[in-house]
């Protein structure tokens, strides 16, 4: 199988700008800094709300001029935010932080996954050469769990130094895309055009709008317990030096599962593999509130296995139904939506964690995406049923 130029350069871009190394030390080093863990979240929440704000004007602008620029913006002030971290000391210079880098991935969003699509051939194993790149992306933040709780013993300046140093290299490599020749969008009319994308999300095709709302809510699930696991890794006694060294092993975890979610779901078909992906957040969830030690912490993995399929298998399913002149737009309305609703969740979970107990937050998770499972899982795996396929399929009639 031959692989494109497009998949080549995004993969080794997925690699470095996964890699982030303050991610497994985060919550324990900005706690050095005398946050707590709500501000810690709000400054979270600021992250999401920026990148919400910036992120359909740059999908929109990318699929109307360059995706290609776009990235290439979208990296080099990724590299300048990572460059002003290390001096970055306090509650109000984090919160720059955040907001700045919510702008950096507000302009690669969309943008990186429409040049990958753009650039496969009608006839490519796409789950395969999808898996690849995610396998590439989390192959970084394993590298990264690892160099992290290395550094760590001598500083946490250690870890950000290095990170700074790290990040530019995303930048670099966006310069070797190629942008695909494709049909853009009309250059006027732009609330037409808007009208289009988000009508063809939410009304024209159930199967779509089905994929656009459970890849929303399924990568919420594991993202949501990202900083709470630092705090609770923290309460059950963890070693900070530690944190690097599991979280490189949920990476892991989270590779292999990605890297065969195309035999998987050949072996088991989409319906099984997606009650899978969408009950194992739920039970971790769960587990980790029946009680603070390492069971708990050992639930952690369940999340990362759920990772490892969603970031495939949805990503994939929803990239190959949206027609390329407007697929970094339909992205970007995805990680609007995503963002939106984590910067509102997340920060109501910390002041409920801080109020009322760490259980009583985790629970209140595993209460919320269960619900979720019965609303909007099973019309999904019913809908698929229907169609009588083995995969979320690409050639479904629409409605």
């Amino acid at each position: 199988m031959t692989i494109p130029h497009n998949v080549k350069v995004a993969s080794a871009y997925n690699f470095f700008q996964m890699c982030l190394l303050v991610v497994p030390i985060l919550v324990p080093y900005w706690s050095s800094l005398g946050l707590t863990l709500s501000q810690i979240l709000q400054i979270q929440a600021a992250f999401g709300i920026s990148l919400a704000l910036f992120e359909v004007p740059t999908g929109y602008i990318a699929d109307l001029w360059s995706r290609k620029a776009s990235v290439c913006l979208g990296a080099f002030v990724y590299g300048c935010c990572f460059t002003y971290l290390p001096f970055a000391t306090n509650y109000e210079s984090l919160m720059i932080f955040e907001i700045c880098i919510g702008l950096a991935a507000a302009l690669s969003s969309g943008a990186d996954t429409a040049l990958v699509y753009d650039s496969l051939p009608p006839d490519s194993d796409r789950l395969r050469l999808l898996g690849s790149i995610s396998v590439w992306a989390l192959l970084g933040e394993t590298l990264a769990g690892i160099a992290s709780g290395v550094l760590v013993i001598w500083s946490f300046y250690a870890v950000t130094y290095t990170q700074a140093c790290i990040a530019w290299m995303p930048f670099i490599l966006s310069l070797f895309f190629i942008e695909p020749k494709i049909e853009r969008m009309e250059r006027k009319g732009h609330f037409d055009n808007f009208s289009m994308v988000v009508k063809f999300l939410v009304a024209d095709d159930t199967l779509v709008r089905l994929i656009f709302i459970n890849g929303v809510v399924w990568s919420l699930s594991t993202f949501c317990v990202i900083w709470i696991q630092q705090e609770y890794w923290s309460r059950a006694g963890v070693p900070t030096s530690y944190f690097g060294f599991l979280w490189a092993g949920l990476m892991l975890t989270a590779t292999g599962t990605s890297k065969s979610v195309h035999l998987l779901e050949k072996k088991f078909g989409a319906p099984s593999l997606l009650l899978f992906l969408s009950l194992a957040p739920c039970i971790g969830y769960f587990m980790m509130a029946a009680g603070i030690g390492w069971i708990g912490v050992s639930a952690s993995i369940l999340f990362y296995l759920s990772r490892g399929v969603t970031m495939v298998i949805f990503q994939d399913a929803f990239n190959w139904k949206i027609p390329t002149q407007f697929r970094a737009t339909a992205n970007s309305i995805n990680s609007l939506v995503f963002r939106l609703i984590s910067s509102v969740l997340t920060p109501v979970i910390g002041l409920i964690s801080e109020r009322w107990g760490l259980a009583t937050g985790l629970c209140t998770l595993g209460g919320i995406f269960t619900l979720l499972l019965l609303i909007l899982m099973r019309p999904l795996c019913s809908r698929i049923h229907e169609l009588k396929v083995e995969y979320i399929p690409d050639d479904a009639t629409p409605d």
